[in-house]
């Protein structure tokens, strides 16, 4: 029996649990994996860690180890979007969103940019920010808050979502993160997960890489994500197919 070792982004935790225990089941083989920011699994590899796979929520961090020498090529297995989660209040919850991103009484939590690919989409949303409402992106970026996905981050309670958790604790009033979360995230009615307006909103992709050296067991779990059962594990815990 072949130990399959993974590194993925902690934004795949959800997702992956029963898509692991379904690949172990059908084939016998086990995975350990290790969930965390991707910039910074990125780094631990760079710095000598050697995971057979890494699961990026970005293609930027795989095609660098590829560019590395460290991987081979670069697969795309999901994409997703960002949302903004708000305190459920009616000042929150029913304006449209870009007047509230405008607002500058509202504390905008996101994770953190280069450690975290969600801090960097989150980066973009206020590059489209900008050029729809000039100064209003800029001033949206200097008062966002990277309360999560750092060296240095604070961790997140066992059990609890950062989005939920973050507000519940008065961190932020809203939280930029994966749509991916929206069904986990309807539980909380303290909490309400608003989609991006059309203006804003963007797709993101996440790709895989099988670092050199991986064994053929690895290698069946790359095809095991891309296959139709993986793809549809994916897609029940949020995520939106590749094509």
């Amino acid at each position: 029996m072949n130990k399959i070792s993974l590194f993925a982004a902690g934004s795949l935790r959800l997702a992956f649990r029963p898509l692991l225990t379904a690949f172990e089941q059908e084939t016998g083989h086990q995975v350990n994996a290790t969930f965390g920011p991707a910039g910074l699994l990125r780094e631990r590899i760079e710095q000598g860690e050697r995971p057979q796979i890494f699961a990026s929520a970005n293609l930027g961090h795989p095609q660098r180890l590829v560019a590395l020498g460290m991987a081979h090529a670069v697969h795309p297995f999901a994409l997703n979007q960002l949302c903004a989660t708000v305190r459920n209040i009616p000042e929150l919850a029913e304006p449209e969103l870009l007047t509230v991103f405008c607002d500058p009484q509202w504390r905008v939590g996101t994770s953190t940019p280069i450690a975290d690919p969600s801090g960097d989409y989150a980066q973009r949303l206020f590059e489209r920010l900008e050029q729809l409402l000039p100064g209003q992106g800029s001033a949206l970026r200097a008062r966002a808050l990277p309360l999560v996905g750092g060296p240095d981050s604070a961790p997140i309670p066992q059990g609890r979502l950062a989005a939920e958790y973050l507000i519940a604790q008065q961190q932020a009033d809203i939280f930029l993160g994966y749509a991916s979360y929206a069904t986990a995230l309807a539980v909380y009615p303290q909490i309400k997960v608003r989609m991006l307006p059309v203006e804003l909103d963007f797709t993101v992709i996440y790709g895989l890489c099988l670092l050199n050296g991986a064994c053929a067991a690895a290698q069946s779990l790359v095809a095991f994500i891309l296959s139709a059962q993986g793809q549809r594990i994916l897609q029940r815990f949020g995520f939106l197919p590749l094509d």
